[in-house]
């Protein structure tokens, strides 16, 4: 499905998908999916708004609107809402329609512009943003595809020899994830005889998801977010399990 986004694109999904679990949404709704863009590509929603407004603004009205549930595991799979699948046809006729080979973060926005009355596009076109006048900007600017980027490109050394980690590149395997994620984890956690291991790791929309733990009286649950392409690490998370009473 994702075959033709390029990686910033992908990057949109996954961050749609964090929010998603983060806000507790049993789906990934067009709210996250216009988070998920603003994380990714902010320089291209600021170029249509309002001098006044920033992208801060509008993640707070989705704050104050989104109702509060407890947040879902990342390791559990979360479907795009009707809402989203269309959005996502829609930037690929936009793609098309731009003569573009890849799909980008701005065929995604006109693609949420297309959803008429969505929540993000609420959001947008009360802002003024209007999906002519994107589209016109857009198509004398026609997107690029992503190049390689080494920003973020991992230098590790492992405190296992026997286990060295890719110096840098592709992450391979669900193996070679979990040895990064336990090196990106451990100066984060580390204690008196803290130990940190890396329990799963799943690869979903170019994005190895990794979940563990580490050894201490309150068990967490610690998760990383890395890029296969390229091993950057886009996220590190850690949750405290509650106590047992």
């Amino acid at each position: 499905m994702f075959e033709r986004y390029n990686e910033r694109a992908r990057r949109v999904i996954f961050f749609a998908r964090y929010e998603a679990s983060k806000f507790g949404s049993a789906s990934i709704e067009t709210e996250h999916l216009l988070l998920g863009l603003m994380r990714e590509d902010r320089h291209l929603l600021q170029r249509f708004l309002p001098a006044a407004t920033s992208i801060e603004d509008i993640r707070k009205q989705f704050i104050d609107r989104i109702e509060p549930r407890e947040s879902i595991p990342t390791s559990i799979d979360l479907p795009l809402s009707e809402e989203c699948i269309r959005i996502l046809a829609y930037a690929a006729e936009e793609s098309d329609r731009l003569m573009d080979r890849f799909i980008g973060t701005d065929h995604l926005l006109l693609g949420i512009l297309r959803e008429d009355s969505c929540s993000a596009e609420k959001v947008l076109t009360g802002l003024g943003v209007d999906i002519r006048s994107v589209r016109e900007n857009l198509s004398k600017t026609p997107s690029l595809p992503d190049e390689p980027s080494r920003e973020g490109m991992l230098h590790l050394r492992s405190s296992h020899p026997e286990t060295p980690l890719p110096a840098a590149g592709v992450v391979p395997d669900s193996d070679t994830a979990k040895r990064i994620a336990e090196a990106v984890w451990l100066p984060k956690v580390s204690g008196p005889g803290t130990r940190v291991m890396a329990l799963d790791a799943e690869l979903k929309y170019g994005v190895w998801i990794v979940t563990g733990s580490h050894t201490s009286l309150v068990q967490p649950t610690l998760a990383a977010f890395i890029q296969k392409k390229d091993g950057k690490i886009l996220r590190i998370h850690q949750e405290k399990a509650e106590t047992e009473s």
